[in-house]
């Protein structure tokens, strides 16, 4: 307990200097990381995914053209789902373009909210308007990222480049040192709704019980992270790839059904990149219906590697009524005979009220391979539960029960409160709680965690909206406390400026975390395609800095040059055994042309 009590006098005074730095913030800005959260149902950045916020960064600089762009495109971003896109065009062939961001929050299935959520990743040109190019007008871009970078003594290198022909074609490829390639080429078909994928793709259907690529978000934070955002069949070309394919892929639309089809061959990637693991085949479809109201969907996939075969067949739904979501999904597995199912909902009630629930069996012998479902554990697999939530605006709250399969005596009980609080016209106050009471273990059985975040903007900050576009100063306060198998504590304060064409930070860190098991994760900004969310663990201080400069050249759209550095280092000097300091540089150039 003294431990405890002179860890909570200490860091404040510790890290309160930081705050007085009069230092310019940022690569993934404050309100991309807020839309990136609420499209992935997280609650904190810590939540987030890689790959996710690595494809969600693309469209900021290459924005979705909702009045331009065709369904299989609208579909695949992952942005919208089925039923906006149906509403979507629904809209657009009965009033025309949309031209405006609180038009767009009229239409069926958007509301003013989403379209908060997704307006940094969405662009509402239209061709329709005097002076724009015709609509057989052929647009072509090119990107290129080359970064460098070093780490205790490590040296690495990455690079990016992708071609886009308007609707038509696109070409992407990445490498980065140690071996790690992707690559993927694109054609689609222009006045018919159809797509072919050669390379790296992603497969995300229904709820995830069946085809689900990449990683995803595990525990219940808001009502969206109840349900999975399918987006079908989307190209890839990421370094690190979890749970990517590689191979062949395509889709043909007729009328409001979908079919999709791909050849993948699990452990292709592993043998390209010097890997020795055999090479499988894995032959699957999809065949989908969307409406004005709802979608469903049954998709199938076999596999064999190694002289072993397996699969799953799946059917899916989602339906919306007034304001009232439905979902769920059931799967078989093929080689252990269990059936996993899901079933939720999700409606509003008053002024901003909204209460969400799940259901969910993933039985013991349901195989885990490609798969993302809800779940509190951290597979989709040997778990049953029952999640509920309530919100009101940005304010959350979530309990979560959960009991194994295999071992019914394995019981889980998890908690959430999130709660903003505006304490003036620029400044928040976040404070949020968390619970996990696990019975069965011995050491562990409670995990409490407490945070507090103070958040600063000199051109206004909205608990509700978050802050305006346009040049400010900003600032952040975090304290943050665990209790598990012993007491940790962190704390950070970030300050600095985002301007027109530049942005830079720093921040400065203090930890103190004597277990492992107690170990806190904290979110950093990084260089565009970096997602940076290290564990901290041990006793020292950490130091980050920040910068970003934009150079326009040219007057075609999106021309330009972005150079970016960071510079971080993390020290222990108040261990009582020693340990090694990190230090890491990193420079990054992208150029779009």
């Amino acid at each position: 307990m003294e431990n405890f009590i002179r860890i909570i006098v200490l860091l404040p005074f510790l890290s309160s200097p930081l705050m007085c730095l009069p230092v310019p913030v940022s690569a993934q800005t404050d309100s991309q990381m807020r839309a990136m959260m609420a499209l992935a149902g997280a609650s904190t950045e810590e939540e987030l995914d890689g790959q996710e916020v690595e494809r969600y960064l693309h469209f900021v600089s290459h924005p979705l053209e909702i009045n331009l762009a065709g369904r299989s495109r609208l579909l695949s971003s992952g942005l919208l789902t089925r039923y906006q896109v149906a509403s979507l065009e629904d809209y657009r062939s009965r009033s025309g373009d949309v031209l405006s961001f609180s038009e767009l929050a009229c239409v069926d299935g958007f509301g003013t909210g989403f379209v908060e959520a997704i307006r940094p990743f969405i662009s509402l040109r239209s061709r329709s308007l005097p002076g724009e190019p015709a609509a057989d007008t052929l647009e072509l871009s090119n990107d290129a990222l080359l970064r460098a970078a070093s780490s205790g003594g490590r040296r690495s290198l990455a690079a990016k480049y992708k071609f886009t022909a308007g609707e038509t074609l696109e070409a992407a490829m990445a490498f980065r040192t140690p071996v790690s390639w992707s690559f993927n080429s694109v054609a689609s078909g222009k006045r018919h709704p159809w797509r072919v994928v050669a390379g790296d793709y992603n497969l995300r259907f229904g709820q995830g019980l069946s085809l689900w690529s990449g990683l995803s978000l595990s525990g219940f934070s808001s009502s969206s992270s109840f349900s999975r955002r399918p987006t079908g069949l989307s190209p890839s070309c990421s370094w690190t790839g979890t749970g990517t394919h590689r191979g062949v892929a395509g889709d043909f639309q007729a009328g409001r059904f979908t079919v999709t089809s791909f050849l993948s061959f699990p452990g292709l990637r592993d043998v390209c990149e010097g890997g020795k693991a055999g090479i499988g085949m894995m032959p699957g479809a999809c065949l989908g219906w969307f409406g004005r109201n709802g979608e469903a969907s049954v998709s199938a996939w076999c596999r064999e590697v190694g002289g072993v075969r397996d699969g799953k067949v799946s059917a899916d739904f989602r339906w919306n009524r007034k304001g009232v979501d439905w979902f769920g999904e059931s799967a078989l597995d093929l080689a252990g005979k269990g059936v996993a199912a899901v079933l939720g909902w999700s409606f509003p009630f008053g002024e901003g009220w909204r209460a969400s629930a799940v259901l969910r069996r993933y039985p013991d012998g349901f195989s885990q391979e490609y798969t993302g479902g809800v779940r509190s554990w951290n597979r989709t697999a040997d778990e049953a539960g029952a999640a509920f939530g309530l919100e009101r605006y940005a304010m959350q709250v979530t309990a979560d029960l959960a009991v194994k399969d295999s071992d019914r005596s394995r019981r889980q009980a998890k908690l959430f409160l999130k709660l903003p609080v505006q304490v003036s016209g620029t400044t928040v106050l976040t404070l949020r709680a968390t619970e996990r009471i696990r019975p069965y273990e011995d050491y562990l059985k409670y995990r409490t965690g407490i945070r507090m975040d103070l958040d600063w903007n000199g051109a206004g900050l909205s608990a509700r909206y978050g802050e305006p576009d346009g040049d400010s100063w900003k600032g952040r306060f975090r304290l943050e406390s665990l209790f598990c198998r012993s007491a940790a504590c962190l704390s950070y304060a970030e300050v600095g400026r985002k301007a027109g064409r530049w942005s830079a930070f720093l921040r400065g860190t203090v930890f103190i975390v004597d277990n492992w098991d107690d170990r806190i994760y904290s979110y950093e900004r990084d260089v565009p395609g970096s997602f940076n969310v290290p564990s901290w663990y041990g006793r020292g201080f950490g130091l980050s800095a920040y910068g970003g400069r934009k150079f326009l050249f040219g007057t075609k759209r999106n021309k330009a040059l972005k150079l970016y550095a960071r510079a971080s280092t993390v020290r222990y000097p108040f261990m009582r055994e020693p340990k090694p300091a990190k230090t890491e540089i990193k420079l990054q150039a992208m150029a779009s042309f």
